[in-house]
């Protein structure tokens, strides 16, 4: 690889961190993404819905997988894709249910798996949620778009935001315990 080919590399690494706004994510999934030529875009969110987010305790992963479901099942849109980026890699030392999840997501062909990290876009199944709800706790971000590219919900951190018609708040919140329900907040 030629030094033109590294820099314009690092340059659209660069712009797809400065669009996403992942600059916070540990230096290990950026270069994931980098090395696996992964660029999530920054969500597109749809014109008609409202945006929210829901920031449950900082502790709580499954408060944030419980979340990202009250969305998938309050949404009008049906969900099509997943983008992932997992902290936990082929040595991490994982066993059980969660490396079955770990090796459920690594089968597809556009999700790379390096040593201590996991990065790619899946269909969003059944069983891809059951992967990430196992691994809610090593999520460092994840997207999930409609058919059409639109973000229905995006996941960084402690934080989830989603969009969903105003009439179809109260069935998110509702799905949510009441500690969860109380964190959700309107974005715009």
């Amino acid at each position: 690889m030629d030094e033109d080919d590294t820099r314009a590399d690092t340059e659209r690494v660069s712009e797809a961190i400065e669009t996403v706004g992942v600059d916070r994510l540990p230096d290990a999934v950026v270069d994931a993404w980098a090395r696996a030529g992964l660029d999530t875009g920054a969500p597109t969110w749809p014109d008609e819905e409202s945006r929210f987010r829901v920031r449950p305790r900082a502790e709580d992963a499954d408060a944030r997988a419980d979340a990202l479901a009250a969305v998938l099942d309050a949404s009008p849109r049906r969900p099509d894709s997943l983008f992932v980026s997992l902290e936990v890699g082929r040595r991490t030392d994982l066993t059980g249910r969660p490396r079955f999840e770990l090796e459920t997501l690594s089968g597809h062909p556009e999700v790379t798996v390096a040593d201590d990290h996991t990065a790619g876009t899946v269909p969003l199944t059944g069983e891809a949620f059951d992967a990430v709800a196992t691994l809610a706790e090593d999520v460092a971000y994840l997207v999930v778009r409609d058919a059409d590219g639109l973000a229905l919900a995006e996941w960084r951190g402690e934080t989830v935001r989603f969009a969903v018609p105003e009439t179809r708040l109260s069935s998110v919140t509702e799905s949510l315990d009441a500690a969860t329900a109380d964190r959700v907040e309107r974005l715009d």
